[in-house]
């Protein structure tokens, strides 16, 4: 049974991409940032977190608290969260995290966003296909969940796309981020890699 103190070898690596945690340097709070900045009027209609406009100093608090929910591989109500970085330029071009983590099973959910700039380019896609073969061959995880409100069509297209298995729409299982009205979540789920596209995957054992 995968316990809270399994081996995260990082980073993962795709033929576009590098995914590892965030760190503490002024480049990584810098990069955050700007893409959250940038991408405010996209994120702010599907993200609770994305009401207002961050300072410098709310994104190192942010990154702070994802350095102490790495150490402790415990979710911390923020997850484990990973940049994406673009390879040849490495640029920040979204985050991509593992929450809801129950060890016991064990499961994950992921939860992702990308910066306004970079998308319609398949880099979300190609992340979560990543990190599901991570979450399975390394992690020996069973289960992976992704839910999104019914009305954030471009949300669900991702698991669509990875042959993610579509269990059900939640009704009034949740409030609207954009209007706080009442709303359906829809819920997809994925138990094994046998639907899930080819994707040269790779990280360090």
């Amino acid at each position: 049974m995968l316990s809270s103190m399994a081996e995260f070898p990082m980073p993962i690596t795709t033929p576009r991409l590098i995914m590892r945690p965030p760190t503490l340097s002024a480049n990584d709070i810098r990069e955050y940032f700007d893409a959250v900045t940038e991408s405010m009027n996209e994120i702010s209609q599907w993200l609770p977190w994305a009401k207002y406009y961050p300072t410098l100093q709310q994104a190192e608090d942010y990154i702070k608290m994802c350095h102490t929910s790495w150490l402790t591989k415990n979710d911390n109500n923020i997850g484990l969260p990973l940049w994406i970085m673009e390879k040849n330029t490495n640029r920040f071009v979204g985050n991509i995290t593992m929450w809801n983590i129950i060890w016991e099973i064990p499961k994950f959910e992921f939860g992702y966003w990308l910066r306004t700039s970079e998308t319609h380019k398949g880099y979300i896609t190609e992340a979560v296909n990543a990190l599901t073969r991570y979450c399975f061959l390394q992690l020996g995880i069973r289960r992976l969940e992704i839910r999104c409100e019914k009305e954030n069509v471009r949300a669900q297209q991702i698991p669509e796309k990875l042959g993610f298995e579509l269990e059900g729409v939640l009704r009034n299982s949740t409030l609207a981020v954009s209007n706080g009205r009442l709303t359906d979540t829809v819920l997809f789920s994925c138990i094994d890699l046998e639907q899930l596209p080819n994707l040269d995957v790779k990280w360090k054992k």
